[in-house]
C-alpha cells in the first residue's frame, strides 16, 4: 500500500464520514497530499555527502469557502498531512532540518476548489548552549502573523532568492513584494543582501538599500513583510 493510500485509510478512520462531508465537491485532502509530495520533490536539494534535504514547513493556500469548510477538522487533518509528508520522505531517503508542519492559509482571491502550496526549510528552535561563543548559522526570522507561527529560515544555499514568485527560494505571500525581490549571498562568513531592482525596494534598519552586508540583528523589510537577520549562536 502506497503513502497516499495509507493516508486515505487513516483519514477515513479519523472522523467517520466527516471529511467526506467537509470536502464534498471542493478541495479533496488526497489532492492536497499529492501536491505536498510534488512540492517536496520540486524543492529537494543535495546538501553534501549525498544527503537530500527537503522543506519541512508547508503552507496550503485555500479560498474562503474551502478554508471555512475545514472548520474543526483543521488540526487533525494537518497532522495527518504532516505524517504523510514524513512517510513519503522516508521512503525516498530524504531528510529535514526540523519538525514537519502543515498550515492552512485563507487567500481571498482563490476560487473554491483551487489551492496552492508553498514551502520553506525551517529549523526547530534550539536552546542556546551557554558554553558556545562566536557566530552561528545565518538565518532569517519572520515574526508570527495572520494565524501563522514565527518562522526561522536557515540560509544554506550560496544564493537565496526571496520574492512572491513560485521560483523564489523563500516565497512571500505579499502583494508589495516583487516576484524576485532580493537575493542573499553567502560569502564565506558573511551574508550580503542584493535588491533585484524590486518595485517597492528593500529596507535594512529603516533605510532603503540596493545592497548591504548584513550584521546580526539587522531588520529587513520587503513590502509589508519584516524579517530579522540572525547569526549569533
Amino acid at each position: 500500500m502506497g503513502v497516499l493510500q495509507r493516508f486515505e485509510r487513516r483519514l477515513e478512520g479519523l472522523v467517520e464520514g466527516a471529511f467526506a462531508r467537509v470536502f464534498g465537491g471542493v478541495v479533496q485532502p488526497v489532492e492536497v497530499a499529492a501536491a505536498l509530495q510534488r512540492e517536496a520533490a520540486d524543492k529537494k536539494a543535495i546538501v553534501g555527502a549525498g544527503r537530500v534535504l527537503v522543506p519541512n514547513s508547508y503552507v496550503v493556500e485555500l479560498g474562503p469557502v474551502d478554508h471555512e469548510r475545514l472548520g474543526e477538522y483543521d488540526e487533525p487533518l494537518r497532522a495527518e498531512l504532516a505524517s504523510m509528508v514524513k512517510e513519503h520522505a522516508e521512503e525516498q531517503g530524504w531528510s529535514f532540518v526540523g519538525k514537519v508542519g502543515v498550515v492552512f492559509e485563507k487567500v481571498d482571491t482563490l476560487d473554491t476548489g483551487v489551492f496552492r502550496v508553498r514551502s520553506a526549510v525551517l529549523a526547530d528552535a534550539q536552546p542556546a548552549d551557554p558554553g558556545t561563543t562566536g557566530t552561528g548559522r545565518p538565518r532569517l526570522v519572520l515574526p508570527a502573523g495572520s494565524g501563522t507561527p514565527e518562522r526561522t529560515v536557515l540560509l544554506t544555499k550560496p544564493v537565496t532568492v526571496i520574492g512572491r514568485g513560485a521560483e523564489a527560494d523563500l516565497r512571500l505571500h505579499d502583494t508589495g513584494v516583487s516576484r524576485a525581490h532580493l537575493e542573499l549571498h553567502l560569502e564565506g562568513d558573511d551574508v550580503r543582501l542584493a535588491d533585484l531592482r524590486s518595485t517597492n525596494g528593500t529596507l535594512v534598519n529603516g533605510r532603503k538599500v540596493s545592497g548591504a552586508l548584513l550584521a546580526d540583528g539587522d531588520r529587513i523589510e520587503v513590502g509589508a513583510t519584516p524579517m530579522v537577520f540572525k547569526r549569533e549562536a
